[in-house]
């Protein structure tokens, strides 16, 4: 089993009790506040949040836009039965962040907190959230930042510098990147604009 694999498998299992975990405090509601901050330049229409978990970031958004639209999308079908039982003003997808199940060209902005570095394919994905973004959209990338300690023991986390190069890539235009604090670790968050 892959390492993406493995994750999907821990993320399902973990999906009846993810909510009640103390890093949703310490750290995911944070993260969530930086994204939403990001989100407020520019209000939404259509929000497709990757790597959704149980809907909480989507709860996050609805509560300050309830006219958006809300898409998640997980490869974790736990979490996904979570999330439309905790979120039903959302849609939830069953997939990938390398295959998103949406049309082309039919969000404003696409979303990923703390799950990129699990992504299988960190590039497909982020062609991905290019396909589906409309014009001027914004792919909003907060994930951990990455230090010797987590590569040496193999994390896929990505310096900024791999990240722009990831979004050039994908025909993204760097808006900018931000660093957050968080309790447990440091958050860069990476903005960019199709």
């Amino acid at each position: 089993m892959n390492h993406a694999n493995r994750d999907v498998a821990r993320f399902d299992r973990w999906s009846r009790t993810y909510d009640d975990s103390l890093l949703q405090r310490l750290m995911f509601d944070p993260v969530h506040v930086t994204v939403i901050d990001e989100l407020a330049a520019a209000p939404p229409s259509t929000v497709v949040d990757v790597g959704c978990g149980t809907g909480r970031l989507l709860r996050a958004v609805h509560a300050r836009w309830p006219e958006a639209r809300l898409i998640g999308v997980d490869p974790a079908a736990g979490m996904v039965e979570v999330a439309r039982r905790l979120t039903p003003s959302a849609e939830f997808h069953l997939a990938p962040g390398e295959k998103l199940p949406l049309p082309d060209s039919s969000a404003d902005a696409v979303l990923t907190s703390v799950s990129f570095h699990h992504w299988a394919d960190q590039a497909a994905g982020v062609r991905e959230a290019v396909r589906v973004l409309r014009p001027g959209g914004r792919f909003i990338l907060a994930d951990i930042k990455p230090s010797p300690l987590r590569r040496l023991l193999g994390e896929r986390a990505r310096t900024a510098a791999e990240r722009e190069q990831l979004f050039a890539d994908a025909g993204l235009r760097l808006s900018h990147h931000r660093v957050a604090g968080m309790r447990l670790m440091r958050i860069l968050l990476t903005v960019g604009v199709k």
